[in-house]
């Protein structure tokens, strides 16, 4: 795309910009203002994206060696040491400036953006490599094949976004994303969809998704792409659909522009999103490289000693399964059939069971029954953490969803505007479907129709839960809050509407 000489001043700038920003332990603020205006680094670091800057500046010192001295000073800087607890094994997610300390413990996710940074603490021999091992899995064994969960199944990104540089596509972690991916085929093919695709992106008219909240409607080519070591057929064929139904065709006020791929495609309406997001670009331009020059990208990461080293430590703990490649082959080779079902599906309503229900924390969220009624006092002044209000039901095969209503009264709340409540339907493997509606006092009946809850299950034939969540800080979706200290619900029933033109009687939103 460019030269030598032009690339490395580019590589240089960015580099130079970089070494002027005062960094602590290392490490760089998640957001930073772009005109550098204020240089004390506030707010937090986080790893899922703090490590790739670390995964570039790899790529770049085997790149350009005349920048190799100034990028070893700064990598070496970094103090993945702080992000690993010794005493109890566990590893932060990011680091908090203002306090000067990690943030959050835990083990974070195998399958998630955050396996880089993981990596790094290995291989610089900042955490030891059985730290691996006690990484989050929670595996799933689903008709699809073994599926990691991830951080919340938030599409395929994270799941195949670290194995553009590290080879990946054998191990669990490959096996995982191939599944997944596989579920997303089988899913496009049996909604009758003309692709799949599911991961972060923005979605045309509605912003980026957030939480790994995903609409069934919207795909994105990045997504297709990374798959192109697993099913090189099904995304090429993808791509070319993708092209041929007006994706690389520019934004009004910008005719002969040569882009490539705009971010999503909403496959209810046809429209493309006017964005071209760079993060996914670069994720799909780079697994083009991969695939195209015989994963240009994979070699020029691992031929960096300090990536040797930790490839050299965690050997015992990624195993390479070579069948696994036999399975991508055959999947790849099947033909793509729309599996769509045309006839009509008789309506059919389905009310939850509010008697088997379950408090997150009693403490902040008292949950009982009176007639049928399921009443709910939530306390949530000092409120952080999400406070759940669990209804499990026997398993409900939900493929014909249309809506789910809800009879909810707010008796009570402290202030007035009591805000915006969640609700999560889940399937026997926890993955969720979610939307959130604003809490008003004078309505009495919720309706949320399919297309607007967010989220794809992983076993649809099976939904076993409901959640209505309260959140006053939440991290995604952020102006969709709580507002309430206390408020007390009066829950009168859930309804789950299956099949076409569900109408039901009573009060109408």
């Amino acid at each position: 795309l460019t030269t030598r000489a032009h690339g490395y001043q580019r590589a240089e700038t960015i580099l130079r910009s970089l070494e002027s920003y005062p960094r602590r332990h290392g490490f760089m603020p998640h957001i930073i203002e772009v005109d550098l205006r204020d240089r004390t680094p506030h707010g937090i670091m986080a790893v899922s994206d703090f490590n790739k800057l670390a995964v570039g500046l790899v790529m770049v010192r085997q790149t350009w060696p005349a920048l190799s001295e100034r990028i070893t000073a700064f990598l070496d800087a970094i103090e993945w040491s702080r992000l690993y607890h010794p005493e109890t094994g566990l590893l932060s997610w990011g680091y908090d400036f203002d306090r000067d300390a990690p943030t959050g413990a835990g083990r974070l996710w195998l399958t998630a953006d955050t396996r880089s940074a993981v990596f790094m603490m290995v291989a610089t021999e900042a955490a030891p490599p059985e730290v691996w091992a006690r990484m989050e899995r929670q595996t799933k064994e689903t008709t699809f094949g073994r599926i990691l969960r991830g951080y919340g199944m938030g599409g395929l990104f994270l799941h195949a976004m670290d194995g553009l540089f590290l080879p990946e596509s054998d191990t669990e972690v490959g096996e995982s994303a191939g599944n997944l991916a596989w579920q997303q085929i089988q899913l496009a093919q049996k909604r009758g969809y003309p692709f799949w695709g599911w991961s972060n992106c923005y979605m045309p008219g509605k912003g980026y998704t957030e939480g790994g909240y995903l609409s069934e409607h919207v795909v994105t080519p990045h997504a297709v792409a990374l798959m192109l070591d697993y099913y090189p057929k099904h995304v090429t064929a993808a791509l070319r659909e993708m092209v041929r139904r007006g994706g690389t065709v520019p934004p009004a006020g910008y005719e002969g522009k040569s882009w490539g791929l705009r971010d999503s495609l909403d496959m209810r309406t046809g429209q493309w999103d006017e964005h071209y997001l760079s993060l996914d670009q670069g994720m799909l331009f780079l697994a083009l490289m991969n695939h195209l020059h015989d994963g240009l990208v994979r070699r020029i990461y691992t031929s960096d000693p300090l990536v040797q080293n930790g490839l050299r430590l965690l050997q015992p703990h990624i195993q390479h399964d070579p069948s696994l490649r036999n399975t991508w082959e055959t999947r790849d080779a099947m033909p793509w059939k729309n599996r769509s079902k045309k006839e009509t599906v008789p309506p059919s309503v389905f009310e939850v069971p509010l008697t088997d229900f379950h408090s997150s924390d009693p403490a902040r969220l008292q949950i009982a029954e009176e007639d049928g009624v399921a009443v709910l006092d939530v306390q949530a002044n000092e409120s952080t953490a999400p406070i759940h209000a669990e209804f499990t039901f026997p398993p409900q095969d939900i493929s014909s969803l249309s809506a789910l209503e809800l009879d909810l009264e707010v008796s009570a709340s402290v202030p007035a505007g009591a805000g915006y409540l969640r609700i999560h339907l889940q399937d026997r493997f926890g993955q969720a479907r979610y939307a959130h509606f604003k809490l008003d006092p004078n309505r009495k009946r919720y309706r949320i129709a399919a297309e607007d809850l967010l989220g794809i299950h992983i076993d649809e034939t099976a939904a076993t839960r409901l959640h209505l969540v309260f959140w006053r800080n939440p991290w995604f979706y952020q102006s969709k809050r709580l507002e309430a200290e206390r408020c007390l619900l009066k829950l009168r029933a859930v309804r789950i509407l299956q099949g076409d033109k569900m109408k039901t009687s009573g009060e109408r939103p």
